[in-house]
């Protein structure tokens, strides 16, 4: 009598430990993806508010100039990320296969594939937006079931649309393990930003000091202060970018094997 094999389990603890071994083996490689298509063009960015509204006061703030910087910044960094998402899943899966992906290979997959996880990343981001509007959960259960739809359009190529639906199909029965995954995702961006706030007002407090000793905080104390603070929010979303995307390709592995037993060398085939 043959008895059938169990069908596999979603593991977190799979995902987690593969995500934070693919950023070790390749961490060099995803710092420098995430500088170029991340770092970069949002410290232009933010050099360029910085700069144009180094003189505005709170009257003015308002103002078509300020309202288009702060719009050309949304879509420089919709669309980065979209790049970014597309060269991080493929050296993910390149390392999963046991093969050490270039950063011209993962940059030229990243421009490729610009297009398409621009289109899912306004699509996801509005529907989330409109479904967060009606008391928040429907915009949550739309990000989970959406949630890989940015590694399906890259290794399984099925356009914008196929793979919000391929998405759709790949989360169902296990968006619960996805939720809490990204719960912890959650965590670890607040304690990072909790850390990034107090270096910041610890670098406030003493300027603080120094200025009471002196009777006022001097315009380069303020504007050194103003750099560093933007300096290291940039840092920590560069970081955190590679972690995102290196955790979101690990989801799709995870799916795709314990949905469809596909390994790691039939995904890195479809870049052959």
């Amino acid at each position: 009598m043959t008895v059938a094999a169990a069908p596999a389990v979603f593991s977190i603890g799979n995902v987690i430990s593969r995500t934070f071994s693919v950023l070790g083996r390749n961490a060099v490689l995803l710092l420098l993806l995430s500088v170029l298509l991340v770092g970069i063009p949002t410290a232009i960015v933010n050099v360029l508010q910085m700069t144009l509204l180094s003189g505005s006061n709170r009257a003015d703030l308002f103002t078509p100039l300020n309202i288009g910087l702060g719009l050309l910044g949304m879509l420089i960094g919709v669309a980065s990320n979209a790049v970014l998402q597309a060269a991080v899943i493929y050296a993910t899966v390149d390392d999963l296969s046991g093969r050490k992906a270039s950063l011209g290979d993962s940059l030229a997959v990243g421009l490729r594939y610009f297009l398409p996880l621009l289109g899912i990343s306004i699509i996801v981001g509005a529907g989330c937006f409109v479904g967060a509007i009606f008391f928040i959960i429907p915009g949550v259960l739309l990000a989970l079931a959406l949630s890989v739809a940015a590694p399906v359009a890259v290794m399984e190529r099925t356009g914008v649309f196929g793979a919000l639906g391929r998405s759709v199909e790949l989360t169902r029965n296990n968006r619960g393990a996805i939720f809490v995954l990204g719960l912890a995702y959650v965590v670890v961006l607040w304690i990072v930003e909790m850390v990034i706030a107090a270096v910041i007002g610890g670098f406030g407090f003493a300027s603080i000091a120094s200025s009471a000793r002196v009777g006022a905080m001097s315009a380069d104390s303020l504007q050194a202060f103003k750099w560093i603070s933007m300096g290291l929010a940039l840092l920590t979303s560069t970081l955190l970018a590679s972690l995102s995307s290196a955790g979101i390709a690990s989801i799709y592995f995870e799916l795709r094997q314990t949905k469809e037993g596909v390994g790691a060398q039939q995904l890195a085939a479809v870049f052959d």
